[in-house]
């Protein structure tokens, strides 16, 4: 999987790194905000910690997209 899309004011982009999934936000100025391996099974604080440091929408779409 390697994908970039727009979610909320951020950038995202989820790709694979040596078989796992690798999620990256940055902030429309282009600042890099998290970088962070995830799956959909990933633990409830990853995602807290993502939503903290982006937002929930971004959360959300990226959980709907690894799911579906």
């Amino acid at each position: 999987m390697n994908v970039m899309f727009e979610a909320a004011n951020y950038f995202v982009r989820i790709r694979e790194d040596r078989g796992r999934l690798k999620l990256t936000v940055w902030s429309q100025k282009g600042d890099k905000v998290v970088s962070e391996y995830v799956s959909a099974a990933s633990l409830d604080n990853v995602w807290q910690n993502i939503a903290t440091l982006s937002s929930l929408d971004v959360v959300q779409l990226v959980k709907e997209r690894l799911v579906g």
